[in-house]
């Protein structure tokens, strides 16, 4: 990876962090929004937008922390190919989870009449959807810039 990759892939870290940041914020005050509706399921649909609202934020936030405390020190290019394999892992691990994610919401939206776990099921609908696209796109787009290229070190070639 040579050291234009590296600052393309730092600077994709860092986007990836503030939009996730941003996804989190949304859902956090729509979430506290949604607890003065009189709706049950609106107030359980919000109750879900302000969990995963903190669960990312709290990702967003530790990602965003790593980056700065990983840019403090000088990291060789071998590192940086090796976080760049793992964040790519790690976001096509997201989006099969994510699909289940989805599949859990919807079975839990329709297995119950009750408006309340309904608005359970459809806010982690909500959330599994938004996360698939996100981690699809962003796993797409660090292949995209070129990531993560090995040298042939491992004895095949790189992929």
């Amino acid at each position: 990876m040579e050291q234009n990759a590296m600052s393309h892939f730092v600077s994709f870290q860092h986007r990836l962090s503030e939009r996730l940041l941003v996804w989190s914020l949304i859902n956090l005050v729509g979430g506290v929004l949604l607890q003065k509706a009189s709706s049950p399921f609106w107030r359980a649909f919000g109750q879900q937008s302000i969990g995963w609202g903190a669960i990312n934020a709290a990702l967003a936030v530790f990602g965003r922390w790593n980056l700065q405390r990983k840019a403090a020190h000088s990291n060789s290019i071998e590192k940086t190919q090796r976080d760049a394999r793992n964040l790519q892992r790690i976001l096509w691990i997201n989006t099969g989870l994510d699909v289940l994610y989805i599949a859990g919401g919807w079975k839990l939206a329709h297995s119950r009449r009750n408006a309340k776990a309904r608005g359970h099921g459809w806010g982690i609908v909500l959330q599994g959807a938004f996360l698939f696209f996100f981690d699809l796109l962003h796993a797409i787009w660090l292949h995209a810039i070129g990531l993560p290229r090995t040298s042939n070190s491992e004895g095949g070639e790189a992929k």
